[in-house]
C-alpha cells in the first residue's frame, strides 16, 4: 500500500500489538477489519481437515489481509498468527467506507485482491495436481 493511502488510513487506524503466537483473526469467525502490518511478522493459515492446517501465507512489514471484509462481511477463510511481535493497523469497516471511493484507495485494495486471487489460483492448480498424481492419473498434454 503506498503512502498515499497509508496517510488516508492513519485517522481511522487502531494500533495492535501482539505477541508471538497471538491470533489476531481465527477462520470461521466473522471478520470485519482490515489490517495492514506495520512491523513484525504473521503467519496466515487454514484448516485442511481435523487439526490439520496449511501454511497460506506469511506477511510482513507493509502486507495486508482482511480487505474481503471491507466489501463483503463473513466469517474469515483463514487464521492469522503473530510469528513474532507485532504491530498491525486494525481499521473496521465503518471507519473506511467514505475512503473506498477515494480513485487511489479502491486501486489499492483491488490491487492487493487481485494479487491474493492469483496465489489461490495458483495453491488449487497446485492442490490439484497433487490429487491427481497421487490418484495416479496424468492430465492431458497441451
Amino acid at each position: 500500500m503506498n503512502q498515499t493511502c497509508l496517510e488516508s488510513l492513519a485517522p481511522f487506524a487502531t494500533e495492535v500489538h501482539l505477541s508471538a503466537g497471538q491470533v489476531v483473526v481465527w477462520e470461521g469467525l466473522p471478520q470485519t477489519s482490515f489490517f495492514i502490518v506495520l512491523h513484525g511478522r504473521l503467519s496466515v493459515s487454514q484448516t485442511v481437515r481435523g487439526e490439520l492446517e496449511s501454511v497460506l501465507a506469511e506477511l510482513g512489514p507493509g502486507a495486508s489481509f482482511g480487505e474481503l471484509a471491507l466489501f463483503a462481511p463473513a466469517p474469515a477463510a483463514a487464521t492469522v498468527t503473530a510469528e513474532e511481535r507485532t504491530v498491525l493497523w486494525r481499521v473496521e469497516k465503518g471507519g473506511i467506507d467514505g475512503l473506498i471511493g477515494d480513485p487511489d484507495m479502491a486501486w489499492a485494495l483491488l490491487k492487493s485482491l487481485a494479487g491474493k486471487v492469483r496465489m489461490a489460483n495458483a495453491r488449487l492448480v497446485e492442490a490439484v495436481r497433487w490429487s491427481l498424481e497421487s490418484a495416479a492419473v496424468r492430465p492431458a498434454e497441451s
